[in-house]
């Protein structure tokens, strides 16, 4: 999943900057700020829609462990 947006990004031309900024891994970055935090790397979202996606992000995985832990013991 966390390869998937920048294996096809390039295929979608002009959202190329929006799918690289909707990555699990280009989120944390824009919030932080690092060294690599390009507009290329990050995309064009803000701070406030980065930090949203991190939390939708964890969410997720939050609840597909608890589906997967629900399953797994019943």
């Amino acid at each position: 999943m966390m390869l998937l947006p920048s294996l096809f990004g390039p295929l979608l031309g002009d959202l190329r900057r929006w799918v690289a900024g909707a990555t699990p891994t280009a989120a944390p970055e824009k919030l932080t700020q690092t060294s690599d935090a390009s507009p290329e790397a990050v995309g064009s979202l803000g701070a406030w829609p980065s930090l949203a996606l991190v939390a939708g992000y964890t969410v997720l995985a939050l609840a597909g462990a608890a589906r997967v832990l629900h399953s797994r013991d019943v």
